[in-house]
């Protein structure tokens, strides 16, 4: 059975599950649970090792209130749920970057109106992944509370499934997300800034090598965004750089995308242009992405396109070029395409003397 019809067959009896279960609440709990448990067993690890974060991400926005409607019914749909609020955060964060392109655009070329428009599109984009994001935030949080009875960040209970481990990472890495749209939102949605700190200590809790170097690249990439986080902590660039070696090894480059988020905040054009040439040769095809997290590494992609992409269109008024992260518009010889048409036409002139 293929993943796509596996994922349909586990969704299909969710949503069947969800819809008519009826009767005394110990059924409805049950049938709920059984459900969820097939989803995480079934269908998460597909969703994981697929490629299209596009897809994924429109997902989440379909799916999620129906996993969450299981809540009612006394189930907990924290794991699968984090997932997809994570990817429907996804499809948000593309609308705002989006606008925020236009904002850029039409700053440029003088459309007053137009920027005004974009940067509003923007802050209510930045606002509903903020919204999503902490969503599953708050999801992994609560969770964390009645499973462990302790707060997030205090200590490292073990956490004996992979799955546990992996929507742990996914549930801190939006909490971050969720801050700093919140920012972009102008405050909006309130989310405490103290989640950076919360999620610097709790990525400690993760094998940093068999999750692919993203828990201290996360790390390194609290310690240059918060004043005062990195006071005693070792090099973030150079911690970024170690995690970045992590990742190309196991094929999932989210530190990667971690180091170019750093770099675009630092505003330092060598970071940024460093961060963005990076990435395109840890892309390179004989490097090939880990089957099982293809998703994780499809995200990671798509942030660092963003952050291309803005920085492209803050320069040049388009997006990235297709060897955009190789090449920069001002490393290129903006007269090659003339030379070429100049030495073909005197290849031409000089059969036609002979």
């Amino acid at each position: 059975m293929s993943q796509v019809q596996k994922i349909g067959q586990g969704m299909a009896i969710l949503m069947i599950t969800t819809t008519v279960l009826t009767g005394c609440s110990h059924v409805v709990k049950s049938g709920a649970n059984v459900a969820l448990g097939f989803s995480e067993k079934h269908i998460v690890p597909p969703i994981l090792a697929m490629e299209d974060a596009d897809m994924v991400c429109n997902s989440g926005n379909a799916l999620t209130p129906a996993i969450m409607s299981t809540q009612d019914m006394g189930a907990d749909p924290t794991r699968i749920a984090i997932l997809l609020y994570s990817a429907a955060g996804t499809c948000a964060e593309n609308r705002a970057l989006d606008a925020e392109l236009r904002y850029l655009r039409a700053s440029k070329a003088g459309q007053v109106t137009e920027a005004q428009d974009a940067r509003i599109e923007q802050k209510r984009w930045s606002a509903v992944a903020a919204q999503r994001q902490y969503a599953g935030y708050q999801l992994l949080e609560k969770r964390w509370q009645a499973k462990y009875q302790q707060e997030l960040g205090e200590s490292c209970p073990k956490m004996k499934s992979d799955i546990d481990q992996t929507v742990y990472l996914l549930g801190l890495i939006s909490g971050v997300q969720a801050m700093t749209n919140d920012i972009n939102a102008g405050g909006s949605v309130n989310v405490p800034k103290d989640i950076a700190a919360i999620v610097e200590r709790g990525m400690v809790c993760l094998n940093n090598e068999k999750f692919w170097g993203a828990p201290e690249a996360t790390r390194a990439a609290i310690w240059t965004l918060l004043p005062g986080a990195g006071d005693g902590k070792p090099d973030p660039y150079q911690t970024l750089k170690q995690s970045m070696q992590i990742g190309e090894q196991k094929g999932v480059r989210l530190s990667h995308a971690l180091y170019a988020v750093a770099a675009q905040a630092s505003g330092d054009d060598a970071k940024i242009r460093d961060a963005l040439k990076q990435f395109a040769a840890a892309r390179s095809d004989e490097k090939p992405v880990n089957p099982q997290f293809k998703l994780i590494d499809s995200m990671a992609a798509s942030m660092v396109q963003g952050i291309s992409d803005r920085y492209w269109t803050e320069h040049t008024g388009k997006r990235t070029a297709d060897d955009g992260m190789q090449k920069f518009w001002d490393e290129q010889e903006d007269s090659s395409g003339l030379d070429d048409l100049f030495n073909a036409s005197e290849g031409t002139a000089s059969t036609a003397k002979e």
